[in-house]
């Protein structure tokens, strides 16, 4: 079977031609590690004022997907070569993160799952679960947090990838005139989710600490379900942009108006809504104005170099932080930050992150792409 058996990308539907469609967008690729760093900031505690912008950097992690993997869809590709393909994204340095957390979890004796008591490793079918990226289909806190808790989101992205094939023609047939109402739908999706979230009921995550009830933190946030919208949305705008909708405004604008969105929300909205609801508009502003600089030829920082390489990375650094901060204050306790500061501490430990996401990047994730994926680059990196 196809990915996309009868439709053609060519401009006799009103689409930018395929060279154009399928060109390299490197300021998404650059905006990537941005995202990742933030997440990674929050992970730091250096303050909880982050959580909300932390947030969004996930949301836009979905929708990115979602735009990039549309933006990059062949024609009539099969199925099993575009899974085949994603497997080898992602499995691989997934799998050697779990491994490693695995035994600092063991080596250490504490618990990945906060708040557990007394800590231990985390159980088997757990373990299992999360090394198979179905650890988020069930609100329990051994599943959800489990092993390293930042592979929820590649629970939902398993999911996405799943239905991609399926998801992708009912995108592609939307006539062009009415992608903006589709996409609009998918902003009111998002919205409607963690409006739903608030009939369930029951014990918290972190009684005195976090009292938003795990059910509902789950239904909202990490349920992959919840989260397709936005995966959805990110799809629909990729259509628009092919099609030539390319507003100049940039990065900055839509980055002033995620932290408005951020500290309106922190304010006047219950947490549900931080989760992706809040930041949606502001997040899909700046993935379509990112887009638009690459396609136009306009200068982009996050077109540049370093910036580039970086994203590459992204994705093994989003794994592997969560355990070099974890492993690093287990072992040295609260004193480092008394003698380097937070900013000493936070710039080795993202140092120390950075150099072992490029052993991943380099040793792991390259090769085995190259060897089994059996695809040829093209379009943005994912």
């Amino acid at each position: 079977m196809r990915l996309i058996p009868e439709l053609r990308f060519g401009a006799a539907e009103g689409e930018l031609v395929p060279s154009v469609s399928r060109s390299r967008l490197p300021s998404l690729t650059g905006l990537r590690f941005v995202a990742a760093f933030v997440v990674f900031l929050t992970h730091l505690d250096i303050s909880w004022m982050l959580m909300p912008v932390a947030m969004a950097a996930v949301s836009f992690f979905f929708v990115l997907s979602g735009f990039v993997l549309t933006w990059s869809a062949r024609e009539s590709e099969p199925y099993q070569a575009f899974w085949r393909h994603r497997f080898w994204k992602i499995f691989p340095n997934h799998a050697v993160t779990w491994v490693t957390m695995m035994g600092l979890l063991a080596a250490t004796g504490i618990s990945a799952e906060p708040g557990r008591v007394p800590p231990g490793p985390t159980p088997a079918g757990p373990a299992l679960a999360n090394l198979f990226l179905v650890h988020t289909w069930l609100p329990a806190p051994t599943l959800m947090f489990s092993v390293n808790p930042v592979s929820w989101t590649l629970a939902a992205e398993a999911a996405f990838y799943l239905l991609f094939p399926l998801i992708l023609p009912l995108v592609m047939r939307v006539r062009p005139e009415r992608l903006l109402v589709a996409a609009g739908i998918a902003v009111a999706a998002i919205w409607l989710v963690p409006t739903l979230s608030f009939v369930l009921h029951g014990p918290a995550v972190l009684p005195g600490e976090f009292d938003l009830p795990l059910v509902r933190l789950w239904f909202a946030d990490y349920l992959p379900l919840s989260r397709l919208p936005e995966f959805v949305l990110g799809m629909l705008l990729a259509r628009m942009v092919r099609r030539g909708v390319m507003p100049r405004i940039g990065v900055v604008l839509p980055g002033i108006a995620l932290l408005t969105a951020v500290a309106v929300a922190g304010k006047f909205l219950p947490i549900p809504f931080w989760f992706a609801a809040a930041t949606i508009g502001p997040v899909a502003l700046m993935i379509v104005g990112a887009a638009s600089m690459d396609l136009r030829g306009a200068r982009s920082l996050w077109a540049t170099r370093s910036p580039v390489f970086l994203g590459q990375l992204s994705f093994a650094f989003y794994l592997i932080h969560y355990q070099v901060i974890t492993l690093f204050e287990h072992v040295f306790g609260d004193w480092p930050r008394g003698t380097l500061g937070t900013l000493g501490v936070g710039v080795l430990l993202c140092g120390v992150s950075v150099f072992l996401a490029w052993l991943l990047y380099r040793f792991v994730e390259q090769p085995l792409m190259q060897r089994f994926s059996h695809r040829s680059p093209a379009g943005p990196r994912a």
